[in-house]
């Protein structure tokens, strides 16, 4: 006799891993084991061509149909954008399958691009206020802000042992960090600068090197992060106020954040704390100096890891926004998280205890 809950279902297209999304991946992993609950992947169709083709595509729609799926509770579609909203179309009879029906949009600063079949949606969250408020204006369907978190229970580090003094990963400023370059990479220079560390991009090796990324931050005394108006460039988007998942990462991981804060309340909103994110001067010539005295700061740069990880294992571990999702429905939490949830207030007095 099964005595399991009724199934929970994360709808992904992960099935071809890039490194910009990884971080999202390890959401869909620890929601996925809490519970009965599982991800299923679908893959976009290649496009026909031609006025047939056209027509057909609208037919269809522009994901794989997923098959073989049970009866469950709740649908949650991971959009990485607006438009991935579309892989609801990729489960025939959806309403007759699932009791709620949720989407998780990241990107969702694409306004614009909220589809249609966002009405077909129960509940919709968002990372920024801007999308949800798009969601209820224009397509009349609840919504609500859900930020991006991170694994802090796992990854949480208050360890001094830093031998990189200035760490820069994914996208930076094309002109700090050429000023970081001529600054640093010298043999008089005492301070490292360790950027690009991310070697794959695409394919499953990004997952294996994921721990590798998460590790040099544990032993990182700085860490970069520019909001995405900043220099952008032309595969780049242009959402000041857009908090992207470095921030996350590297203030659990113990690293002091500089850069450039995100703009608007949002960034306020999620580190509200003194020194969460320090700014560089606007002028990139000037910026190596600012870095030289924060790194030389031993006994502020101690002070504040202890409490960037403190407030982050506090606010914003993956586990506090599955709880989000779950208490959104009414819908018993797996004992599983409840667990892992006392563990996280557990390692939060281990952690104040040490600082």
């Amino acid at each position: 006799m099964n005595n399991l809950p009724p199934l929970n279902v994360l709808l992904s297209e992960r099935e071809n891993p890039f490194s910009g999304w990884v971080a999202v991946d390890e959401f869909e992993d620890l929601f996925s084991s809490f519970g009965n609950s599982r991800i299923v992947t679908t893959t976009r169709r290649r496009g026909l061509q031609g006025l047939a083709g056209k027509v057909k595509n609208r037919l269809v729609g522009p994901y794989r149909t997923v098959t073989d799926l049970e009866n469950g509770n709740l649908l949650l579609v991971i959009a990485r954008a607006p438009n991935d909203l579309k892989m609801l179309l990729s489960i025939q009879n959806v309403r007759k399958k699932f009791r709620y029906i949720a989407g998780y949009v990241i990107d969702s600063y694409f306004t614009e691009n909220f589809p249609s079949v966002t009405t077909h949606y129960d509940h919709i969250f968002s990372t920024t206020q801007e999308g949800a408020e798009v969601v209820k204006s224009r397509f009349g369907t609840s919504s609500s802000v859900l930020p991006q978190g991170f694994d802090c229970l796992s990854w949480a580090c208050l360890n001094d042992t830093r031998s990189i003094d200035l760490i820069g990963f994914g996208r930076q400023p094309p002109t700090y960090h050429r000023e970081f370059q001529r600054a640093f990479h010298t043999q008089a220079s005492p301070l490292l600068y360790l950027h690009s560390p991310i070697g794959a991009l695409n394919g499953r090796a990004v997952w294996d090197e994921r721990p590798m990324m998460l590790k040099l931050l544990q032993r990182s005394k700085l860490s970069l992060a520019f909001h995405l108006g900043v220099e952008p460039q032309t595969i780049r988007p242009r959402a000041a106020s857009f908090v992207t998942s470095r921030w996350f990462e590297s203030l659990t991981t113990g690293c002091v954040v500089v850069g450039k804060r995100p703009l608007g309340r949002m960034s306020e909103q999620l580190f509200g704390w003194p020194d969460a994110l320090i700014e560089l001067p606007n002028n990139p010539d000037e910026a190596p100096a600012a870095i030289v005295d924060l790194a030389r700061s031993i006994d502020f740069l101690r002070k504040t890891r202890a409490r960037n990880v403190i407030e982050m294992t506090c606010r914003h571990d993956w586990r506090y926004r599955i709880r989000d999702i779950y208490e959104h429905f009414k819908l018993e939490l797996p004992p599983a998280l409840t667990e892992q949830l006392s563990s996280l207030i557990h390692r939060l007095e281990i952690l104040r205890s040490a600082a």
